[in-house]
This record gives C-alpha cells, sequence and structure tokens, in this order.
C-alpha cells in the first residue's frame, strides 16, 4: 500500500523533486566508472527522498517560487549520508537485497560496499561545506553521533537486558540525520525569505 504524505502535493515539489534526483546522480559522479556505478546504485533504485521533501518544504513556506540550489544541495548532503549510512548497514546486516535490488555488498563485497558507503559520506560532507560551516558543522557532529548509535547498537546487539536509554542512544544518531543538518538550512532559507 503506497503511502503519500501532503508535502508531495505541495506548488512546485515536482519540480523540485526532479532537481534533487539529477542533483544526487551529479554529486556522485566522478572519473571511476565503477565507483559511479557503486555510488549511484541505491540513487537509481528510489527512495521517499524524506530529508530532501522536508528541507523543500520547510523552505518553501510563505515561497512560491523554486526553491534555492542551496536549498537543494542541503537536501542531498543529508540524503548522501543516509545512504551511505545504509551501504555500512548493509554489510552489518548482511543484507542481500533494499529497495528491491541487490544490495552494494550482496553484489559486490563488503569492501567495495565500505568504501562507496565512505565515497557517499565524503560527497555529502563536500555539499555541506560548501554551504557554510554551520551546515557542515552540523552535518559533521550528526555523522559522528550515527557512528556513536550504530556502535552502541553492535554492542547490545542480542542484549534481552539492554535498557531503553540504551537504545534511544542507538537510534538518536538516525534521528538527527533526519532533522539537525535541515534546521541550518531552513533557518537560511527563512532569513532569505524574510528579507525579501
Amino acid at each position: 500500500m503506497a503511502v503519500s504524505s501532503p508535502l508531495l502535493s505541495l506548488p512546485l515539489m515536482d519540480t523540485d523533486r526532479q532537481r534533487v534526483e539529477s542533483a544526487l546522480l551529479a554529486a556522485v559522479k566522478n572519473r571511476d566508472a565503477h565507483l559511479n556505478e557503486l555510488a549511484a546504485h541505491l540513487i537509481v533504485a528510489g527512495g521517499k527522498r524524506l530529508r530532501p521533501v522536508m528541507t523543500i518544504a520547510a523552505a518553501a513556506v510563505g515561497n512560491y517560487k523554486p526553491v534555492s540550489d542551496d536549498v537543494i544541495q542541503g537536501g542531498i548532503s543529508c540524503e548522501l549520508v543516509h545512504l551511505g549510512s545504509l551501504y555500512h548497514d548493509d554489510v552489518m546486516d548482511e543484507a542481500a537485497t533494499r529497495r528491491g535490488v541487490d544490495t552494494v555488498n550482496a553484489r559486490w563485497g563488503n569492501l567495495q560496499a565500505i568504501l562507496a558507503g565512505d565515497f557517499l559520506l565524503a560527497k555529502a560532507s563536500e555539499i555541506a561545506a560548501a554551504l557554510g560551516t554551520e551546515v557542515a558543522t552540523l552535518l559533521a557532529q550528526t555523522i559522528g553521533h550515527l557512528c556513536e548509535g550504530q556502535i552502541e547498537e553492535l554492542t547490545k546487539a542480542f542484549d534481552v537486558s539492554r535498557s531503553v536509554p540504551s537504545y534511544l542512544v542507538s537510534i538518536e544518531g538516525r534521528l538527527r540525520l533526519c532533522f539537525r543538518p535541515l534546521l541550518a538550512l531552513v533557518r537560511s532559507s527563512l532569513v532569505t525569505i524574510v528579507q525579501l
């Protein structure tokens, strides 16, 4: 059953989502054909693109024209961190499929999946750095919290006495990935709107 969000019916959202897809593919394009294939594997498989959609929706408040390129870049920066973390998750979970396609680790092996995930994190960081110190700092902190949560998850796996606070630490990184870096972008977009 497909679930649709009212955010998807916002004016210009379809146009901005197409910009996101193009920008995601452009962000991971490089001179190595094999790395291109690895990095774009889950991008072309599709996905909800929750992070870019939320970024666009927040930036579109009170604005009736397409969002700025910085908003698109900020959204894809967060999405690339998410995708990189999925590559790493699939290695840790030994997952065979994601989004209806073979995982990178199932198709090309763990080493290539880890390096491709690292590449996606590096590209996300590069984009965030271009957007300014505040965005880059928040994204770097988010990646750190994501790693802390993953370590907590690994050390407590199969522990039936695991506490609720321990579980919350492990999911905190994922929640920060969804929302914290977006705040800097939204703040920046709102300042721009108010100045108009």
